[in-house]
């Protein structure tokens, strides 16, 4: 029998069929989940106890083991505690305590020493890694034979596939599993298979494999049969696909490549060479080249140095190799002799004394003299002439500390203007901008007074952290040297205890940090503390889901944190300290129903847009946490129905895909819920992948006591 889960949630409908035995499924052998009407009825639940006495347990159902589990123990009487007459060390329904279902996957389960162990593997099924808590995770159907053979499958369902097979050299199975090399191959009478390919390794008579292909098999048919040494003569004699390789009968030298037939000079003779038409060609050796003055007759015509003019040349004036060059000159040679033309550009010959030009100008171009360091007209003296600074240069604006300034040339510092005491000027001696004084004078000759500071009236702060920080404005100081701050707002007295939001209260630089248990807002479910409200972003407001994603907190008030992943959730929750997860979906489910075990928080009739499910208008609308007044459990819980669904640790399956994800229960429905989906403990609960990632999925936190 087949049987089919649905997992749901707002807007998405996922059927997982689940029971498949065909080779790769991966089916639940003992099952999923509501296992007691699957196989065989459940026992009915015990009586409850007389005051004092504990209640008798159930009896178990008559299925076979895959369905009926024992019944649970009734209620106990007024003074009495729950029946339990199982054995805890041994009963798979009540291993270790009372309730406690062995439920392990692929596999029929048993309990030992109050431990759930694998009694027995499905069919189909095995275990592998020995870990009993992911039971059979192993799913294979052995073949008939379960001797392993070459085939890509695992045939003896030992986790391993073609163990034991070669396929670098099986003739067989020659790279591959099947791939045969004992195939008939074209003209070829021996093959074998190397490095995982088949291949030739013997051609029949009177045939080659000339381009190594092994589908064509031996393709060439030799021209001369049988083979000879390979001769220069247009045919290929050795019968290797290869006309006259190997240069057959050439080698000798020959002259046909140098001028006239003669090698003289630098020239020297060529090699005989097989054309691969049965014809030879002459190699060349060392040929002619343009003849160069080194002594040498480059071009092989019998005449060394031919062409060169020693009485002009001024790189060989007089004789070979002798340049008439100087430093940054100009030169020439006549009747074998070198002379002076000039210096080139860029350069002057100051000394007479020392060859050539060895002044380098330090202007590319010479020109103008001018103020600024620098030898302007390559003359070897610096700002030497009569030079005049440009109009205006300096300011000697009339009834400010500039008046009547006047230009100074300083070298590479260029003109310079000799400001009085009063100016205020920058380090290389221009007038400054902007004041550095307030002292009522005019100090940058701009006819403004103390705009030196510009952020006077701005907002300024005392240097602390937090909410601690005083902040204020920036206004001259009493020495008129500088600004200070005058605080006028004053932050809080002192550190305060951290709470959760996204303000740093106890002053250290860091935001929502050591929280203590104070800060969140939490209601006592049972043993076990839960979340007032769902989970938000320290930062979040009544119009923003926030930014911060340091730690969950609980607010009335804000939006929900909501589009994150299942251990995105969980890692929230821990952020606030060891003692603090995320809810499993019975906790959760504790929290709504309350005492009197409701079926919606505020009782057992449904209430049409009492919480934030799809009859609440707008419709499709996310709410601030808290914000319904009726939508709140006996304990004081509120939004545990409808607004957002929320991820809890309880793991209900896997996704069975690569990569493999595991699926976790979701509770309490979402804004986009219709009234099944919220209620405190749905029958067919809806369920998300981890990694899934919804505007309508949110989470809300459990501390242990």
């Amino acid at each position: 029998m087949n049987r089919i889960v649905w997992a749901w949630w707002p807007s998405v409908l996922t059927a997982l069929a689940l029971g498949a035995s065909q080779p790769g499924c991966s089916t639940e052998a003992f099952c999923f989940d509501n296992c007691g009407d699957a196989l065989g009825a459940g026992g009915k639940a015990g009586n409850g106890g007389t005051a004092g006495n504990s209640g008798a347990a159930g009896s178990g159902g008559t299925g076979i083991v895959l369905g009926g589990s024992a019944g649970i123990g009734g209620d106990a009487g007024a003074a009495g505690n729950a029946g339990c007459a199982a054995d805890l060390t041994s009963d798979p329904a009540n291993c270790g305590t009372c309730g406690n279902k062995c439920s392990l996957p692929g596999a029929f389960p048993g309990c030992k020493d109050g431990q759930c162990v694998i009694a027995e593997c499905a069919p189909g099924r095995y275990d592998l890694d020995g870990n009993p808590e992911n039971g059979c995770e192993y799913a294979c159907l052995p073949t008939n034979p379960s001797t392993e053979v070459c085939d890509g499958v695992d045939n003896d369902c030992n986790g391993k596939v073609d163990e034991g097979s070669d396929l670098q050299n099986d003739k067989n199975n020659c790279g591959a599993c099947g791939v045969s090399c004992e195939t008939s191959v074209p003209n070829a009478s021996k093959t074998d298979c190397v490095q995982g390919l088949c291949t030739i390794t013997t051609c029949a008579p009177g045939f080659g494999d000339a381009n190594k292909v092994i589908s064509d098999g031996c393709e060439y048919a030799c021209p001369v049969n049988p083979p000879v040494v390979e001769e220069c003569n247009g045919l290929d004699d050795d019968c290797d696909g290869n006309v006259d390789d190997g240069n057959p009968g050439g080698g000798q030298p020959c002259t046909e490549t140098c001028p006239g037939g003669v090698c003289q000079g630098q020239c020297t003779p060529g090699t005989r060479q097989c054309a691969g038409d049965g014809t030879f060609l002459c190699i060349p050796g060392i040929g002619p080249s343009i003849e160069t003055c080194d002594g040498v007759d480059n071009d092989c015509n019998g005449i060394v140095d031919d062409g060169f003019d020693l009485q002009n040349d001024p790189n060989h004036c007089g004789q070979c190799g002798n340049s008439c060059e100087v430093p940054n000159g100009n030169v020439g040679c006549q009747e074998g002799a070198c002379f002076f033309l000039g210096c080139k550009p860029g350069f002057a010959d100051l000394d007479a004394n020392v060859p050539g030009c060895e002044y380098a100008c330090p202007t590319p171009v010479p020109g103008i003299e001018i103020c600024d360091g620098v030898d302007n007209d390559c003359n070897g003296v610096i700002d030497d002439t009569q030079i005049f600074p440009p109009k205006g240069f300096c300011n000697s604006k009339p009834g400010t500390p500039c008046e009547g300034t006047q230009p100074e040339c300083q070298g590479t510092l260029g003109w310079v203007c000799p400001y009085g005491p009063d100016v205020e000027v920058n380090e290389d001696g221009t007038l400054r901008g902007i004041e550095t004084l307030c002292d009522g004078k005019d100090g940058n000759c701009d006819g403004q007074l103390d705009e030196t500071f510009p952020l006077a009236g701005k907002p300024c702060d005392d240097g602390k952290i937090g909410a601690c920080k005083s902040t204020g404005v920036f206004q001259c100081n009493d020495t008129k040297d500088s600004l200070e701050c005058v605080l006028t707002s004053p932050g809080q007295n002192g550190p305060q205890p951290e709470a959760c939001d996204g303000v740093d209260n106890d002053c250290n630089g860091l935001i929502d940090d050591n929280l203590p248990d104070t800060a969140f807002s939490m209601i006592l479910s049972g043993s076990i503390w839960v979340d007032t409200y769902e989970a938000s972003r320290p930062d979040a407001t009544a119009s923003s889901g926030g930014l911060l994603g340091t730690v969950a907190c609980s607010r009335p008030g804000v939006l929900p944190w909501v589009a994150l992943t299942q251990k995105q959730a969980d890692a929230a929750c821990k952020a606030r300290g060891p003692k603090y997860r995320l809810c499993t979906a019975a906790e959760l489910a504790l929290a709504c129903e309350g005492p009197s075990k409701r079926e919606y928080p505020y009782g057992n009739i449904y209430e049409p847009a009492t919480c934030n499910g799809a009859d609440k208008a707008p419709v499709g609308a996310l709410l601030s946490t808290g914000s319904l007044p009726g939508c709140v459990s006996q304990a004081g819980a509120f939004d545990l129905s409808g607004n957002v669904t929320e991820w809890t640790s309880t793991k209900t399956g896997e996704t069975k895909t690569n990569p493999n994800f595991d699926i976790f229960q979701l509770h309490g429905g979402s804004y986009l819920s219709p009234s099944i989906g919220l209620e405190c403990t749905i029958g067919l609960a809806p369920r998300a992948a981890e990694n899934a990632i919804l505007d309508t999925i949110g989470f809300r936190c459990c501390k242990d006591p």
